[in-house]
């Protein structure tokens, strides 16, 4: 008996091989096979980010622990490891080198990552001015803070700082290129001074050390529509003057708040990324990697919120912004919240105790079911918004949502009589709640659901 369980196990494992999926199944079917097929984790389309990782300071056990948890979502992408990440706190000076966090953050982790190589504030040449904690926090808030960082922004034109900055990313990139294949030129930084030099010098220098790494192009940022214009303004001045030669992946940040026509204003926003790359004939792929809906009554971000609307809005975001085209979406952020920060409450996990909140349990929820997805494809955008996604092995999920309660027939997308239907997590369940149904009669509301 046990040596006819063995042959069909390793019938089933050349079945698949033989099927040429090998390197991109999702992780339930790897896992349903003993664990001995192997995936792309490249492949992944959805990710997190923001401050993950806590000072190092406070030890390389609870980093360790942090990524633990990381790891029961799934091998999601990683991108903003958090403090003690930027060029300033690399090298503090031109002598010194501090890779202590980033080496217990990227050297035990095997999600794919995307690592901003000049950290997430900016570009700041650390050898001019100072950038201790101390003389930071004496400036003020955070807008103080970005203003005297912007101010000392690195200066190409400067052979000194110019070759600096060269001999920095080099570094950086060789220590990790074996690891590391994704970077981005730094955050938000599309209408820094000096945007142009500070591209094409730093994707050349990354090339020139890692000749198959993965470039991303710094994102504009938008909280609403005009900082949005605004960045799109400037990303269209550098392609006009030839920056399209100088990243492989397009990148943009959109949260946006969320009354009114929140669904339509999603699509707007890439169409208008998309136009500007148009315009030039650049033709790469998209990444939004930040967007998020917070779960505070009060958010400044997002308009009065709820941890019920934010666990509605994982899904919306994420499937709204694939279908459109991008190709890899990531919710900001994972931990780091404060109270008088615009991002408070977007957080998935308590801060301090990484207790989960409901949009924790519905992202591991769409990422289960639609990480891998090989297709997406927009059937309804009225009053109603149906999408299908194929998965690997070319099985099709329903994503449906509407604006308002009502029971629809979907019977022409199914040749079965009934489907499961998986509703998202909106309380303290941990477990989604599924059901099996009539094609012709399926309830949905404002919350999302999956149908298979």
């Amino acid at each position: 008996m046990e040596r006819s369980k063995t042959m069909l196990v390793l019938l089933v494992i050349i079945c698949v091989m033989g099927t040429g999926l090998v390197g991109y199944l999702q992780p339930s079917i790897a896992n349903e096979i003993g664990n001995k097929v192997e995936f792309d984790k490249y492949a992944m389309h959805f990710g997190v980010n923001g401050g993950m990782y806590p000072d190092i300071r406070q030890g390389e056990a609870k980093i360790y622990a942090i990524t633990r948890k990381l790891d029961e979502l799934g091998m999601v992408w990683l991108r903003h490891p958090g403090k003690n990440t930027a060029w300033f706190e690399v090298q503090p000076a031109k002598e010194t080198w501090n890779f202590r966090k980033l080496d217990a953050v990227i050297n035990n982790n095997k999600h794919p990552w995307v690592i901003e190589v000049y950290g997430a504030t900016g570009t700041p040449y650390p050898f001019k001015g100072d950038f201790s904690k101390q003389y930071l926090e004496s400036l003020g808030g955070k807008r103080e803070i970005m203003d005297y960082i912007k101010a000392n922004t690195v200066d190409m034109s400067d052979p000194e700082q110019k070759a600096d900055a060269e001999v920095y990313v080099k570094t950086f990139v060789n220590r990790y290129k074996d690891k590391i294949k994704y970077w981005e030129i730094g955050n938000e930084g599309i209408q820094a001074p000096e945007a142009f030099d500070i591209i094409t010098n730093t994707y050349t220098w990354i090339k020139e050390v890692y000749p198959d790494a993965v470039v991303l192009i710094t994102a504009g940022a938008g909280d609403d529509y005009n900082m949005l214009a605004n960045g799109l303004e400037a990303f269209d001045s550098l392609l006009a003057r030839g920056i399209g030669d100088y990243f492989d992946i397009a990148n943009f940040h959109y949260y946006g708040r969320i009354e009114g026509n929140f669904e339509e204003r999603l699509e707007q926003r890439f169409d208008e990324y998309k136009a500007t790359m148009d315009k030039y004939g650049v033709e790469k792929p998209i990444w939004v990697t930040e967007t998020s809906t917070s779960s505070y009554e009060k958010s400044v971000l997002s308009g009065p919120s709820s941890e019920q609307i934010q666990a509605r809005h994982v899904v919306k975001r994420l499937v709204i912004f694939s279908a459109k085209g991008a190709e890899k979406v990531f919710w900001h952020d994972y931990r780091e919240t404060f109270k008088n920060n615009k991002f408070y409450q977007c957080n998935l996990v308590d801060p301090e105790t990484n207790t989960p909140k409901p949009a924790y349990y519905t992202f591991k929820l769409i990422v289960d079911k639609l990480g891998y997805y090989k297709t997406v494809e927009t059937l309804r955008r009225d009053s109603v918004r149906l999408y299908k996604f194929t998965t690997p092995t070319n099985k099709p999920i329903f994503v449906v949502w509407s604006s308002s309660s009502q029971t629809i027939d979907l019977s022409e997308y199914f040749e079965a009589k009934e489907v499961l239907v998986t509703h998202i997590i909106e309380d303290n369940s941990v477990q989604p709640k599924t059901e099996i149904t009539k094609t012709t009669n399926i309830h949905i509301s404002a919350s999302p659901i999956f149908i298979e």
